[in-house]
């Protein structure tokens, strides 16, 4: 998957994978929350919730005098399946998003989200945003210790932050820091060079040991589990932090990831018990023994949609583009294509981002071929026209949506024709020089951030290969990311949704589901909005 794949430098990742919703089988549980943003955020790889202040989630209560006196529990191991190679166990190397997923388990940063998206405290203790978001303070949790049993000091810090500042777009959000300073009390007062309430998210990026040299084979975090070994194409394997300071976490003693060579080859561990559990297609799902496993639904943020370039002399026509979208089909797609699973979207914004998520939208253009037909013919072309649809031949679920959309598109007249490529190829040509008709992918991943993921539809964005132009889209946008005033922010997010539709930039199909399967003898398990993660410290026995 394309979450394997290097950042660009400039631009947000694309990410050709799942996503959630609730499931629309019965069968299908539900673990994640949607987000609830509580504060604004806009350049970066998560997302911020918190307006400051306050503090992590409180730890368990201490237990009670017979409690402590009570056997210490067995030891508890997970298998967890994965198809994706460790690509690196840096933190501030690592570019894919299975890999990062894995990781978020072993670092954390000065803040985190929470399974509902919202930013709260991690190794700091509290933030105050001042200056209306030009200036960030910051205190750290006292007592803190990283894996290697040394305590997190402010060097480590402004170490980490150096270290994210080089890796680029994958921790973006630095290149605006104008200062660090950082008192030995552990206050840390971070200055912008210019106001940015969206700011935020960037604090979650890894702290790790200032200096430390052997991170890509040894990583030392501050996370719930620590690293105990790594053998290449086959398990990388993870303890319980016997330091950790959200007391009583993690649940299990140890963390197994089984690496396999593809989908099919972890489900078949997967029914033979050698894993307990790992992240399915919804091919996979409809097969397995219910009574054994719970099925999980999470958001994987990413907007599968028909993407359209509006330089191509018929989909210039905003009529054409409009007669396309009531043409499309999305809950059609689901069901032919993904067994069901899937959240239909009107707008490039997941519905994860719950906060500024437009979600009129969904049913902005209720399928109607005759609407779709009427406008065809209003704009020169009574009997359609012909369509290239450029598609990564290595994601099939792209191929296979692609090929529902070849039949809708007939019953409106437009001849539309699959040209499979191979990944750097439709990276060269659709999204790096723009040339192409149209093309199915999902795009998002690289942030959950608002601003982030609107900005490619500005009229000079680098990354803008649908040729989309709206100077009413450019100018509120561009108020949306300066206001600092949160409702008029969420407001204004909405507005330029609504004028994606309007204008209909392309056809946005869905929220992919991304589904998880684990055994029964297990619970716990969370997934958060943000592509690959899953928090393992909940996970703990079922009862």
């Amino acid at each position: 998957m394309n979450a394997d794949r290097p950042t660009r430098p400039t631009r947000p990742q694309i990410q050709i994978d799942g996503s959630t919703r609730p499931t629309r089988r019965g069968f299908a549980q539900r673990f994640v929350s949607m987000l609830a943003l509580s504060l604004v955020l806009a350049a970066g790889l998560l997302l911020p919730g918190c307006a400051g202040g306050g503090d992590a989630e409180q730890p368990a209560p201490a237990p009670a005098d017979d409690e402590a006196e009570a056997p210490a529990a067995q030891p508890s191991e997970l298998r967890w399946g994965a198809s994706a190679e460790i690509d690196s166990l840096d933190p501030y190397l690592a570019v894919g998003g299975d890999t990062r997923g894995i990781l978020w388990n072993v670092f954390e940063g000065l803040l985190k989200s929470d399974q509902t998206g919202d930013i709260k405290p991690a190794l700091a203790q509290d933030v105050e945003i001042q200056q209306e978001g030009k200036v960030y303070v910051l205190h750290l949790r006292a007592g803190v210790k990283f894996h290697n049993g040394n305590e997190v000091t402010p060097a480590d810090v402004r170490y980490s932050f150096d270290q994210a500042l080089k890796a680029g777009a994958v921790y973006a959000g630095f290149e605006q820091v104008e200062s660090v300073d950082v008192a030995d009390d552990g206050t840390i007062t971070i200055t912008l060079t210019e106001a940015n309430t969206e700011f935020l998210v960037s604090l979650t990026n890894p702290i790790i040991p200032a200096d430390y040299a052997d991170q890509a084979s040894a990583p030392v975090g501050t996370g719930p589990f620590k690293f105990a070994s790594y053998t290449p194409q086959q398990e990388l394997v993870l303890e319980a932090n016997p330091d950790y300071w959200q007391e009583g976490l993690p649940h299990l003693t140890k963390l197994t990831v089984v690496f396999a060579a593809d989908d099919n080859a972890t489900v078949t561990s997967l029914k033979s018990g050698n894993i307990d559990g790992a992240g399915i297609a919804a091919s996979n799902a409809v097969d397995l023994d219910l009574g054994q496993y719970n099925i999980v639904e999470r958001n994987s943020n990413a907007v599968q949609q028909l993407s359209l370039n509006n330089s191509y002399e018929p989909l210039a026509d905003v009529r054409v583009r409009q007669a396309l979208n009531y043409a499309v089909n999305a809950d059609e797609i689901i069901e032919k294509a993904f067994f069901g699973y899937g959240t239909p979207v009107g707008t490039p914004l997941i519905p994860g981002l719950s906060k500024y998520y437009n979600a009129s939208l969904t049913s902005a253009y209720t399928p109607d071929v005759e609407k779709a037909t009427q406008l065809l013919a209003e704009a020169g072309y009574p009997d359609g026209f012909d369509l290239e649809i450029a598609v990564p031949s290595n994601y099939q679920v792209h191929v296979d949506t692609a090929q529902v959309i070849v039949e809708q598109l007939k019953a409106i007249g437009v001849n539309a024709t699959i040209k499979q490529v191979d990944w750097p190829t439709w990276l060269e040509d659709v999204y790096t020089n723009r040339n192409y008709q149209a093309t199915v992918v999902s795009v998002g991943g690289a942030s959950l951030s608002p601003g982030a993921e609107l900005a490619r539809f500005r009229s000079d964005a680098e990354d803008n290969f649908y040729n989309f132009v709206s100077p009413a889209f450019d100018a509120i946008y561009d108020q949306a990311v300066a206001t600092t005033d949160d409702a008029a922010k969420v407001e204004l997010y909405k507005e330029v949704q609504q004028i994606i539709s309007d204008e209909a930039a392309s056809v946005f199909i869905q929220d992919i589901a991304g589904l998880s399967a684990l055994q029964k003898d297990f619970d716990g398990l969370v997934g958060y909005p943000l592509y690959g993660v899953s928090d393992f410290s909940l996970i703990k026995r079922a009862s």
